[in-house]
This record gives C-alpha cells, structure tokens and sequence, in this order.
C-alpha cells in the first residue's frame, strides 16, 4: 500500500513521510474493480508489464477469438493504457481492428491510520476519506469480416 500525508503532499523529510500533523497516516487502498472477465486487462505504470500484455491482448483477440477485449487504465497508467491500445492496434492492423474508448472518474478509499497508541485509543471508529480518479476504458474488436484475412495469413506462414 502507498502512504501519504492527509494534504497529498509528500514530505521531504524522509522516514516521517506519510505522516499528517495530527500523527497519523494515510493507507490508500487498491480501487474496486468491476467483475472481471477474461477479456479485461488491468494496466499498471510499471512498464515491464506491457509486453506480456501486449501478447495477451493479441493472442485473446487473434488467436483465441475473442469477440472483444477491454483494456483498463486509471490516473497514471492512462498513459500506457491509451499506448498499449495503440501497439495492439499496429501489431494486429490498423483497419482490422475497431476501439471504442470511454472515460470516467472513480472513487477511491484511503484509511486514516493512527501512528501512536493513544490515538488509536482515542479512536474507535477507523476513519475512511475518499478522493476521484480518472479512469479510461478502451474497448477493442475485430471486424468479423477482417478476423477471417487474419487466420487466413497465420495459416499461411
């Protein structure tokens, strides 16, 4: 989990990062996802990931059949969703395939986590503070026509 100051701001003073002025720190939770299909894929910032993507979306359209697939990104990884979809698109065919994009802002949860024991003591109840993110969703298929060109060169070479 990453950890922050109650105002976002990060502190530069190292060990007391994450830590507000009442002393206490903030958990940011992972966000809540949507029942996931086979179909989804969930990007992250890390780049290591893309080329195993990469070959996943190919592969679930192309290969497998899929109908569709869904590429997810939110705040940072919008970036690499929206390039991930572009590589999918050149390494398939640009006229093959069809993306219907769609944007939209998810709530997220933090937990406020006393430091001290007497905090915690004081506090009963966990306190939970709430903060929006941008998401994007890209939606991607292969014209039915087209899907049948594909299999047609894969079985050619």
């Amino acid at each position: 989990m990453e950890t922050m100051d109650c105002d976002h701001k990060p502190s530069s003073t190292g060990p007391t990062r994450g830590v507000t002025t009442a002393g206490s720190m903030i958990k940011k939770r992972k966000p809540l996802r949507p029942s996931v299909s086979r179909s989804d894929i969930y990007v992250t910032r890390e780049r290591r990931k893309f080329n195993s993507q990469l070959q996943r979306a190919r592969k679930l359209l192309v290969d497998r059949h899929y109908p569709s697939i869904t590429i997810h990104g939110l705040g940072a990884a919008i970036q690499q969703a929206i390039k991930l979809a572009n590589a999918v698109k050149s390494t398939v065919g640009d006229t093959l395939v069809s993306m219907d994009v769609s944007t939209d802002t998810v709530t997220l949860y933090d937990d406020i986590v006393p430091m001290t024991n007497e905090d915690a003591a004081q506090s009963n109840d966990p306190v939970t503070q709430t903060r929006q993110n941008s998401a994007i969703h890209i939606r991607m298929s292969l014209d039915g026509q087209l899907s049948t060109k594909i299999d047609a060169k894969q079985k050619s070479k």
